[in-house]
């Protein structure tokens, strides 16, 4: 069946342009990041030391608040004759399927056997030397006790009990506790650093909001002074759901064609994403 396209997303963008001279909504997910998380500078230099080391550890932290950013702009930087990285984010792979996907990512054709892949991934580590590979893993604390003992079991393969390669395990606030179960401690026992991302302080937030708007254009903050306390302190110090209530609030104030952005478009936006419910500041 043809669905009759709608005239919303065109007004919106239209009172966008109109109402604030923006080139496009601020906050989107594909959006450049503009603003730099408070202890990125000791995170990247941490990061640095453990890959200088050879070593492995976990960054963990709340939904949001930048740990993949960070791990991004990290990898990003690395020389390529120093270093090379498998980034794998699918967390819900079993054992086996986890070693597949590693040696795909590599650009080797895996197996269905895993004896097969663990000597597909020896021999592409033996390709990538001198380059000393990285391999990340996000949203870990959702791996089973196989993947994490197939990991376990990849970092112990040389017979001189060098590792063969740095794993870092990145997650949420979860990700601590699952590695404490005693079926995961010859994995932590492997484990040489655990750097927390924290949520995002208030001064900090409201910069990132002042740069988000500027990246579109929006030089002059169209929120009242009582709207972005209240948008600031429903964020939570995460700059994602920050993101999310800054649109809302401005398509409310969009719709009804005013310039500045209230209180009461804010609440309208923490009403239209219920599960911030929690979140919400006690005024």
């Amino acid at each position: 069946m043809t669905m009759t396209p709608t005239a919303e997303s065109p007004t919106l963008d239209l009172a966008l342009k109109t109402l604030w001279g923006a080139s496009r909504w601020p906050g989107l997910a594909e959006s450049a990041p503009v603003s730099a998380h408070p202890g990125w500078a000791d995170g990247l230099r941490r990061l640095d030391q453990l890959a200088s080391v050879r070593g492995s550890g976990v960054l963990h932290g709340p939904h949001g608040v930048g740990k993949s950013t960070l791990l991004h702009r990290w990898s990003e930087r690395l020389s390529p004759k120093q270093y090379r990285c498998l980034r794998l984010a699918h967390s819900s792979l079993m054992g086996s399927d986890l070693l597949r996907q590693l040696v795909r990512l590599g650009g080797k054709q895996p197996h269905y056997r895993r004896g097969d892949n663990v000597l597909l991934l020896a021999e592409l580590w033996q390709e990538w030397a001198p380059a000393w590979p990285l391999v990340i893993l996000e949203e870990a604390q959702d791996l089973n006790a196989a993947a994490l003992e197939e990991l376990r079991l990849l970092t112990c393969a040389r017979a001189d009990a060098t590792p063969p390669f740095s794993l870092i395990l990145c997650g949420d606030e979860d990700l601590l506790g699952r590695l404490d179960l005693g079926i995961n401690r010859a994995l932590v026992s492997r484990l040489g650093f655990c750097l927390h991302l924290n949520r995002w302080p208030p001064e900090a937030l409201r910069d990132y909001l002042q740069q988000r708007l500027a990246e579109v254009g929006i030089h002059a903050s169209p929120f009242e002074p009582a709207a972005e306390t209240l948008l600031v302190q429903a964020a939570n110090g995460i700059p994602r759901t920050l993101n999310a209530l800054l649109q809302r609030a401005m398509e409310q104030a969009a719709q009804a064609g005013r310039r500045a952005v209230t209180s009461t478009d804010v609440q309208a936006a923490l009403d239209a994403l219920p599960w911030l419910a929690r979140l919400r500041p006690m005024l």
